[in-house]
Order: structure tokens, then sequence, then C-alpha cells
């Protein structure tokens, strides 16, 4: 396997063999649906499967080319700063589970980076693995360019790997990139020895080949010598070319000079090239052949000596190459995270939040908009790019989305497709807050009505070959996105085909977005409750979309309505109208009865959450008044801790005045001196013995720093006696022994 291959398949996800052979079927997923699955009216168990549950996936897995994925990806490459992240967004699979989480959070940890903050040093890092597959693959030396190339990027291993270690504690899942990566200093050091920024070998990179290009620096004085004694005879003086009197030049590694070429015949020797106006020929003087061929000779030691080298160090990053593919894995990932901040920038876009492991996969896309209307909006290609807002998993896994052409159904659908695939690929996707994106194993996406010319089929038997592919595989982290549903032949057919198609998708639990003009499968999500309408608004008077999806009603066609707006003649709209179909006026009424209760309850839903995210928001507010409540009390507190502890170490000062003055007393005026002064001291002491003081002191260890009010500085612990209540501490260059209650805890403000 090829190291652009292992790379890909590393970033692709694949479990660990143990996870792999612990894995179960997911519900749904294929057989014959049990007993109490077989009816896809009943209410369905609604069991999260784990994340790890889910296969490896590719991009095929997730329809990606019918999503619009290169176009989205080249909207992403613009954000790549060297060609490792170009080609690692290029070949970029979705994840498994653990990873796109983790690819998130280090593109979240960036975002939330400080706006003067700089991020990874990525301006010298390099691809390395075309050197070394070129080296390996077709068994030569790599080039001066390519080790080069492999400096650069062990040099930007440094340096992001030293970005890592600062940022440890402010992005901690980047952090963790670092770990355990190889150590390429050895090879670093050698190559850097021995190949300069322009990627020629250095003098010294060898004792030999020090010694060869010393003989040739002799050797090429002595011919510029020569030269000049040539340009100064009397009768060479003119044959000699504008500016090149004396000058040596090397043609085939022959020491040559430029004369006119109508002089070319007064200066005897071998000519070895022609300029490209013919005005100039350059001419290896007979005085000079015996030089030049000592100077080819120790031109070959030099290619050989260079070429000896080349091998070498070949050999040795060769034997690093496995450690380099890690590296390059690593470091990848970093940018890969770069480019999905500042994409997120770019396109208003943000890492997903992702049901934890667990938890329903409930999709809630709130002001969600496709990447590539964002880019066109923001490129003045677009006026406007309309949010959507769009859920689906909770209450329902399949939606039937009614409506007019153009009233934003397929862009609806292609959205949750993008917001599904960037997801497990670890790339931000353009929504609001509050939505949440679950881990999808695959997405089944039967979008546009081209004919498959290469199989020979029509717009119809296309469209069921593509979902017909995808049932095999339907189950409850699939996602199933169906344009015009039961399109393309008989509407009596295709709404009994649709129907049952979707009634097959329920009882697989497979979540579900299908768009349709059929009247017949508006009736279908009234009798299932894991079903539900849905229709794209649409306004009659401008014929203009509204991008905008109502949630309980399904919506109407409008054909007659944009017919009428158009200009067709009345007398034909009004045989339309008594043409079509209608429905008996018991069936209108309970349909519209339905309608009516299903729209009140999704207005229910949208105000309780309404209210819910007030509550929330209220409850933060509260939570942030508290802490900054907490906050300004223990400002408070220390404010006062410290005032009292250097007041306290004060007055203990005047009390060890006080003692030397006592020792000069008579005894029994000493005796009742030192008993008041004792009583001072114990009252001195309590004053600072607060409970936080104490805590302080309990927590007290060797090498932390004390304040020492006295002295007004912060000296490190060098001992500490408690039973003694004494301490050690260095103060500059010497160690100085204090009572625990002339230092503290707190600076003094």
């Amino acid at each position: 396997m090829s190291s652009r291959r292992r790379m890909k398949g590393k970033r692709r996800g694949e479990q660990p063999a143990a996870q792999t052979a612990a894995a179960t079927p997911i519900a749904g997923s294929g057989g014959s649906p049990t007993s109490a699955q077989g009816d896809p009216s009943a209410p369905r168990a609604r069991g999260a499967s784990a994340d790890d549950d889910l296969p490896p996936a590719s991009l095929e897995d997730f329809s990606a080319a019918r999503l619009d994925w290169p176009a989205v990806r080249a909207l992403f490459e613009r954000q790549a700063a060297s060609s490792l992240g170009r080609r690692a967004l290029l070949e970029l699979e979705p994840r498994s589970p653990l990873e796109a989480r983790a690819a998130h959070a280090r593109v979240a940890e960036l975002l939330a980076l400080p706006a003067s903050a700089e991020g990874p040093p990525l301006g010298e890092l390099a691809d390395p693995l075309p050197v070394l597959e070129d080296a390996s693959l077709y068994n030569r030396a790599i080039t001066g360019d390519g080790f080069v190339t492999l400096i650069s990027f062990m040099r930007a291993r440094q340096r992001i790997v030293a970005w890592l270690e600062e940022h440890r504690d402010s992005a901690p899942e980047l952090a963790r990139l670092r770990q355990g990566l190889p150590d390429l200093s050895a090879l670093h050091n050698q190559l850097e020895a021995g190949i300069d920024p322009r990627g020629r070998v250095r003098d010294g990179a060898s004792a030999r080949l020090a010694g060869v290009r010393e003989r040739m620096g002799k050797l090429m004085r002595a011919l510029e010598q020569a030269a000049k004694t040539i340009a100064a005879r009397p009768d060479l003086r003119s044959v000699f070319a504008d500016g090149q009197v004396g000058r040596v030049h090397l043609r085939g590694g022959r020491p040559v000079l430029a004369v006119r070429a109508k002089s070319a015949g007064r200066l005897r020797g071998i000519v070895h090239d022609t300029s490209a106006t013919g005005g100039t020929v350059f001419i290896e003087p007979e005085s000079l052949i015996a030089r030049g061929n000592e100077l080819a000779g120790v031109r070959s030691e030099e290619e050989r000596e260079v070429s000896r080298l080349f091998i070498e160090w070949t050999q040795s990053a060769l034997e690093r190459a496995e450690a380099m593919e890690r590296v390059a894995e690593r470091l990848a990932e970093v940018e890969l995270a770069v480019i999905g901040a500042r994409g997120a920038r770019a396109l208003d876009a943000r890492p997903a939040t992702i049901p934890a492991v667990g938890e329903p996969a409930v999709l809630v896309l709130k002001e969600a908009r496709h990447p590539l209307l964002v880019d066109q909006q923001k490129e003045g290609a677009l006026e406007r790019a309309v949010p959507i807002d769009l859920r689906l998993g909770d209450s329902f896994d399949v939606l039937v989305i009614t409506g007019p052409n153009t009233g934003g159904k397929t862009l609806s659908l292609k959205a949750a497709g993008m917001a599904a695939l960037l997801t497990r690929l670890g790339l931000p996707f353009p929504c609001g807050p509050g939505s949440t994106i679950p881990i999808y194993s695959g997405v089944v996406a039967d979008i546009g009505d081209e004919q498959e010319v290469q199989q020979s089929l029509s717009t119809f038997s296309g469209h069921l070959a593509r979902i017909a592919a995808g049932l095999a595989r339907a189950g409850p982290r699939m996602l199933f996105l169906l344009d015009e549903l039961g399109g393309g032949t008989d509407p009596a057919e295709g709404a009994a085909l649709g129907a049952a198609l979707l009634d097959h998708l329920l009882v697989a639990g497979a979540p579900t977005l299908a768009s349709t003009h059929i009247g017949r499968l508006k009736e279908f999500a009234f009798s299932r409750p894991r079903a539900e309408n849905a229709s794209a608004e649409f306004d009659a008077e401008t014929l203009r979309p509204l991008y905008r999806l109502v949630v309980g009603a399904p919506g109407e066609s409008r054909a007659l309505q944009i017919a009428q707006r158009l200009g067709f003649e009345p007398s034909i709209l009004a045989e339309a109208r008594r043409r079509l179909e209608r429905p008996s006026a018991e069936s209108e009424k309970l349909m519209g009865d339905l309608r009516a209760a299903r729209e009140q309850a999704e207005k229910d839903r949208a105000e309780a959450e309404a209210r819910l995210a007030a509550a929330e928001l209220h409850q933060s507010e509260l939570e942030r008044e508290a802490g900054e409540l907490a906050h300004q009390r223990d400002m408070l507190l220390d404010e006062a801790q410290a005032a009292l502890e250097a007041r306290t170490s004060a007055a203990r000062g005047v009390v060890d005045q006080l003692r030397a003055v006592a020792g000069q007393l008579a005894g029994g005026q000493r005796a009742k001196v030192d008993a008041l002064l004792g009583e001072l001291e114990r009252a001195l002491a309590a004053g600072g013995l607060t409970d936080r003081r104490q805590a302080f002191l309990d927590q007290l260890r060797k090498g932390d720093l004390v304040f020492v009010p006295r002295y007004s500085k912060r000296c490190p612990v060098q001992r500490l006696d408690r039973a003694k209540g004494r301490i050690v501490v260095r103060l500059g260059q010497r160690d100085l022994e204090l009572r625990l209650e002339d230092v503290s805890g707190i600076e003094a403000l």
C-alpha cells in the first residue's frame, strides 16, 4: 500500500479490531422486520444507538457528488496554507464518530482563541509524501529540492509542536496531536548540515567534498588569471563581447570566453556554444584546454561525492519514512482544523453540535444555509441566502415536504445532506445556535432528474435504481433524501409506490426527507404516528418562493394560481378547475381538521421551545450574576485578609522590638511584660487565622510561593515545620527563617 493510501485509510477512521468485532448490526438495516416492527403505524422505540456501532464510511456512502461536495470542498480549499493541507482535504473521507467529534472540537478551540492570537504556524509546512514516494517507488535518490521540502517539513513540525505545547490549556484537543509524535531531530540535523536553503550541498557536508571544492576554487582562480592574461594581449582586446573581457564561463563543464562572432577566427580554440542572437560564441582557448581537462576531472569527483551523499541521505530519509508519515498525518490534522476555522469565518459556519453518545439522533437545523449559497451571496452573485429551519428524528422520522417548484424543497434536502456529510468530515456547516447534527452512517440521496445515459435508464428508472441501491442500508443512522418522490410516472402508481417506500423506511427507522407534488402522498403523514407533513412556503402574488418550511401542514402546488398570474386564458383555468378531482366534503373536512390540529401542535411546540430558550437564557444570566457576586465576595475577602495580615505583621514587628527592650528590665517587671507580650502575640495570631488563612496554611507545600509582607516580596518555600510554626523561604540569594504568621498567600493590595 502506498504512503498516500495508508494516510487516507487512517484518516478515514477505521475502527480498531476490538471495536469492529464487538459491533452489532443496526436494527432495521437488513432482513425481515419482526412482528413488532412490521406495522408502520405502530409507535417505535426510540433507542439511541452508540456511535461506535457505525462502520467505516466513504464519500460514496454519503452521496457526496450529488450533494455538491466537490464544489463545497473547493470553498474550503481556499483556506489551505500548504500542499499537505490541500492533499489532506482532497483525500478527506468520513471519519469515525470519535474522530469526527475530536475534529469539531479542534475547530471550536481555534475559533475560541482571542482575535489577537495567532494560530498554528503553517508557514513552512510542506508535504513530504510525494518526495518519499518518488524515491521509494522509482528507487532513485532524492534531489536537492526534495531535501529542501523535507527540511521545511521538519522545521514546521518543530514550530507547530511548540505552538501546541504553548496552547495545551486553551486548546487541549489540538494539543493531543503532539502526543507520541516520532522524533525526527537526528534526520533533521543531518539534512540541515548538508543542504543549504537553495538545495545545494554545503561544502562541509563531507571532508572529501570540502577538499574537492577547494581544488575547484583554486583551478577556477587559475583559469580566471589565465583568461585575464589572454584578454591583455593587444591583438585580442577587441574580440571579446561587451562587458565580458577576461571573464570565464562554463559550458558543458568546460572553461570558455565570450567572443564576438565576427571575431571568432582571431582566438584559436574550441567553440562550445553560441548565444541566442548568434552575436556571441563561447570559445575554449587552446591555452586553457589542459586546465579545463583538470577542472572537468575535479568536477566529476564533485558530482560523484554529491551523488554519494544524496544516496546516503535518501537512505536515511527512507528509514524514517514511516515516522514522517505519522508526523504528516498529525500535522495534516492541525491544518484541517485551521482550514475548518477559516472556513467557518468565511462561510458564517460553526462546528457541529453532535448529540451525546446514547442520546437520540435528532437533526435540528436552525438558520441553515447551503455553503455554496453563502459563498454566492458573499461574492455578490446572490442577493440573499435565505436560512432554513428543519428538524427530523424527535417526534417523527419521515418528513414529507410539498409545495410548488422553486419553493425550496430540493434546497432543504441538499442542506440537510451537506450538514450530515460535513459533520462526519469534521468540517463546520453554516447554521445558527441551537442546531444539532447527528453522526449518520451515510446519506442516500435521490436528488436530480438527469437520465442515467451510461446505464440506458430513463429518468424514472434512474430514480428507482438509486433508491433500490440505498434500501439495503436503511437503518436509524442512514439519512434518506428523496426528491420528487413518485414523480416521472403515472401519478396513481407513483403515489402507491411512494407510500410503500415510505412505509418501508418507517419500519427500518430510517430518517427521511421526501419532497413530492403528488397529492395522495400528503395524506400519508396524517395516518402515520412517526411521519409528518411540511410545506415550502410560496408567495402566490409575486410568484417567488419564501424558502421557509412550515412543519405540520402540507403545501399546495399552486399550479392554477401561478397559471392565472402568468396570464392564462380564464376559460382554460375554469375548465381546469372543473376537471380538478377534489376529495369528498367529509374527507376534505377531516383533512382540514387534521391540518389545523397539527399546525396548532407545531405552533405550541415552537412557543414551548421559545419559552424554554428564554428560561435557559434567564438561568444562565442568574448563574453569571451569581458567579460575579461570588468573585466580588472573594476579592473583598482577599482584600480584607491582605489588609489584616499586613497590619498584624507590622504589629508583630513592634512586639519583637518590645521583647528586645523587655530584656533590659528587672526580673519581676520582665516576667510581667513577657506575659503581656505573649497574650498580645496570641491575639495577633488568632486575628490572622481566618478559615481562608487556615486553608492556605493546610495546603502549603515546599516550592509554593508565599508573600512576605515585611519585605513586600513573593518567595518560594524551602522548608516547612508546622509543629514549630516555622517556615524557611528563599529571599534573593539567601534563606530566611520566619514564623508561619509572617507569610501570606495573598499579595498586599
